[in-house]
């Protein structure tokens, strides 16, 4: 049975031939290698999510000119001696019955010298919002030639079997800077109006049509609004794809933003589900050729009724496939609960800073073909110390791996210290996340025993095979004048205790967990005062997310002290102080929430060695974890059982 009709109904790019309307877009992996070509990581990768029943995957921005070059992670086509690469990666696609699109770039003054060695360019020497750095405008005759270096990279997608080519004009990068009046401020043929700004772009259309054949599909990614105050608007993002579809465009796939609005361009989990779906319905209204929609869409249903009212003909889901890249075949099945969710949590984006993508939810990206080969071991009993994330990962593992599991939890349900960041608002995806971990354990028969406290006594008269200890880290008390006396609150407490808690709040440490409880309590109506002894509200959060948590807090009214250091606690009041500047006094709380030191936990796994053959740590009690890091540590200890 098809549950969703429309999403799972054939389409038509040109010649490009669809079993189904959903899209892989363009997203930067780092799997390459520092010269740009393809490897057996980005194979495996984009073969996963051919596997998972994806109708087509975008090949990341790949460039066409070395000044274009954003960093060693990029892709390149510039010349003739990358396209063996891409070959050998289209061919695996094809072997898998998928079909693959190469997006083109050029990332102008987004481009670091101190990496490409060159000056960045642009229509206009204005600075880049991101890099700061200030790139040559560039002449008539250097824009003819990236026309050139745009059609004859063209040609090389075309060469390399690929099935169509996607044009990067979105995201600040060169050929929207073109576009946006906020970019381009030249008084030639290539700046002013509208049809100036956006003949850069329609040449390349015109010079690639010329270099494939006539049904090929070129597609144009676009910005149709870069939400910011004076760059391009809805309105004029339609005159765009007017201009382009005539020139030859084969389809709109329709984005937003630039790099002067970041935090909205890769919409974190305070952002609304489709968020900028409307721009794709706005563009589809004056164009003939097929649209594609993206912005954090993150399930089947929301994609079905965006094609039932017609907002957009193709639905791109973009982080949903980089974790969960079955979600297509799965959702065909209408096995949403098998759905491993999205938590919009941008980690992913963080990570490719660190050159590497990887996901939260999703620890085998780039390395799915390696796990497949792996041969099965011998079954052991496995015995998993703690129920968070890294313990369930682990144990889920295990599972699959053939072994017989059983998890030891301390308290009386899963989850560890996830459950806190399921509670603030906009936490949906994490409570998705919660739910599909602890149902995934309990699908694999894992023997699942709460309320038990591992001993090295319990360990022993157990007789496990291996032991995986997940079991978090050591809670140290505070070492503060007065802290014996204040009756501190700590923060899992005031999560699970809120109506038990007075008015006036103050939180001492504005990390991740800190600015998170202030809106959460905020939320519920208390006064709070949030003090951080560094310069930086946030620190530990994804620069996405942390915008948008502090414009959340300021519009509470939060009161936000920061580069002060608690150096004493009493009754309802903290004494504090600045560097260079006198002590004081803060008072007038209700409680006063203070988070507790950490410390790694290897006591237990190091008590049990002598008779335990396999013994690993993984999360929190090895050193201070996200649950990126729980997650992936859990899956490697399982695998190499």
């Amino acid at each position: 049975m098809n549950h969703f009709p429309k999403l799972f109904s054939p389409f038509k790019i040109g010649s490009m031939e669809l079993k189904n309307r959903i899209v892989m877009p363009a997203m930067e992996t780092h799997l390459c290698n520092e010269e740009g070509h393809v490897t057996d990581a980005i194979i495996s990768y984009y073969s996963e999510r051919i596997k998972g029943g994806v109708g087509y995957v975008t090949v990341e921005n790949t460039a066409i000119d070395p000044a274009g070059r954003l960093n060693d992670g990029m892709l390149c086509i510039f010349e003739d001696k990358f396209i063996p690469g891409l070959r050998k990666l289209t061919d695996a696609v094809h072997e898998l019955d998928g079909k693959i699109v190469i997006q083109l770039s050029h990332g102008g003054k987004e481009a670091l010298t101190y990496f490409t060695g060159l000056d960045p360019v642009s229509p206009s020497s204005i600075p880049s919002p991101l890099t700061k750095q200030t790139p040559k405008a560039l002449t008539v005759k250097e824009i003819h030639d990236l026309v050139k270096k745009f059609a004859d990279s063209g040609k090389r997608v075309y060469e390399a079997g690929a099935d169509g080519i996607e044009i990067h004009m979105a995201h600040g990068y060169l050929v929207n800077q073109f576009l946006s009046p906020e970019a381009n401020i030249r008084t030639d043929e290539y700046g002013g109006n509208t049809e100036n700004r956006a003949r850069f772009a329609v040449e390349i259309v015109k010079a690639i049509r010329e270099q494939v054949p006539q049904d090929y599909p070129v597609i144009c990614r676009i910005s149709a609004d870069e939400y910011t105050d004076t760059g391009i608007k809805l309105e004029e993002g339609k005159l765009h794809a007017q201009m382009l579809e005539k020139a030859g465009a084969s389809a709109i796939h329709v984005s937003a933003c630039n790099s002067a609005s970041p935090f909205f361009n890769i919409p974190t989990y305070y952002l609304e589900e489709g968020c900028f779906t409307h721009l794709a319905e706005g563009v589809k209204s004056v164009v003939n050729v097929p649209i594609i929609t993206v912005g954090r869409i993150l399930g089947p249903e929301y994609a079905e009724k965006i094609l039932e009212q017609n907002k957009a003909d193709l639905v791109a889901f973009g982080r949903v496939l980089i974790g969960e890249p079955h979600m297509p075949e799965k959702a065909k099945a209408g096995q949403l609960e098998e759905l491993r969710p999205c938590l919009s949590c941008n980690k992913c984006i963080n990570s490719i800073m660190d050159r590497k993508l990887t996901c939260t939810v999703n620890p085998a990206i780039g390395k799915e073909a390696a796990i497949a080969a792996m041969p099965k071991p011998l079954s052991k009993n496995v015995l998993i110390i703690g129920g968070g994330p890294g313990g369930m990962s682990a144990a889920e593992t295990a599972a699959k791996r053939g072994h017989k599991v059983t998890i030891w939890e301390k308290e009386n349900e899963l989850g560890g210290n996830f459950r806190y960041s399921t509670l603030p608002p906009f936490k949906e995806p994490m409570r998705n996340m919660l739910k599909y971990l602890v149902n995934h354990v309990n699908q694999h028969g894992i023997n699942v025993q709460l309320n038990k406290e591992a001993t090295t006594e319990s360990v022993m008269e157990f007789a496990p095979d291996a032991v995986i200890a997940a079991v978090g880290s050591k809670e140290v008390k505070l070492e503060l004048p007065g802290v014996e006396d204040a009756d501190i609150i700590d923060i899992k407490d005031a999560f699970l205790n809120v109506n038990e808690l007075g008015k006036n709040i103050v939180i001492v440490g504005a990390g991740p967990e800190g600015c998170e409880l202030a809106d959460f309590l905020s939320s519920a109506g208390k006064n709070i005062t949030l003090l951080e002894m560094k310069r930086i509200i946030g620190m530990g959060l994804i620069a996405h997310p942390r915008y948008h948590i502090v414009e959340r807090l300021k519009k509470a009214n939060v009161k936000m002290i920061i580069s002060t250091k608690v150096v004493k606690v009493g009754k309802g009041y903290l004494v504090v102080k600045k560097r260079r500047e006198e002590e004081q006094r803060l008072d007038g709380f209700d409680h006063i929430v203070m988070s507790t030191l950490n410390k790694p936990n290897k006591d237990l796994a190091e008590s049990i060695q002598d008779f335990v053959k396999e013994v690993a740590v993984v999360g929190d009690a090895v050193s201070g974890r996200t649950a990126l890091e729980a997650i992936s540590e859990g899956m490697e200890a399982a695998l190499k059982l």
